[in-house]
């Protein structure tokens, strides 16, 4: 059974090898601190969020953590914050599809079952850390995100190859966000349906 539900204990190693993999390769940027992708306890503290493709094969996944405030989310983000922010809010990071599976959505639908959860939980802001060259950039915008450059980043385990920025999107667009992603990816959100214990914050 395809499904997407939030990752178990025995995933965790799998979701270690699907980051190596697909974030070594990455043409955004170089990984130059691969220990850094490994599952840790910021992985345990918060929700991760996983595809499995035929109940044992996780194809993508997305860490998401909630911030209640500027100094929270500045060091979450590891970067001085471009744009004020409405609290609470939810920093979504460590997003990676493998290979094979790229391209046909599973970026979006991790992030229609996460805005879901941000519009249920009353989360005012949802944040993502982007490179300005990154291929799903124009269809964040076209779901209201809004993207900052940058003043001081601090973060030092990738290498850019385009600026770093910082996408917004604010409460007052999650309805229709998770309106144009139904609207664009109806066959696979029907073939990977949400699965056991929901997303809390």
């Amino acid at each position: 059974m395809n499904h997407i539900r939030i990752a178990s204990e025995k995933d965790h190693d799998q979701i270690t090898n699907l980051r190596l993999t697909e974030f070594s390769r990455s043409k955004d940027f170089k990984l130059l601190k691969p220990e850094l992708l490994k599952w840790n306890e910021i992985d345990d503290d918060n929700n991760v969020i996983e595809v499995l493709h035929k109940e044992n094969e996780i194809i993508g996944t997305i860490r998401v953590i909630p911030v209640f405030n500027k100094k929270k989310a500045a060091h979450v983000l590891e970067c001085d914050l471009p744009v004020k922010i409405s609290f609470p809010a939810l920093v979504f990071n460590s997003a990676v599809t493998k290979n094979s599976y790229q391209g046909i959505g599973l970026n979006q639908i991790l992030r229609y079952y996460c805005l879901i959860a941000a519009k249920d939980h009353d989360i005012n802001t949802v944040m993502s850390p982007i490179y300005q060259k990154a291929t799903r950039i124009n269809f964040m915008k076209k779901l209201g995100y809004h993207c900052h450059p940058l003043a001081h980043s601090w973060q030092t385990k990738l290498l850019p190859n385009s600026p770093r920025e910082l996408a917004v999107l604010n409460g007052n667009q999650f309805s229709n966000a998770i309106k144009i992603i139904e609207k664009s990816i109806p066959q696979l959100i029907k073939k990977y349906p949400w699965y056991g214990v929901p997303i809390t914050f």
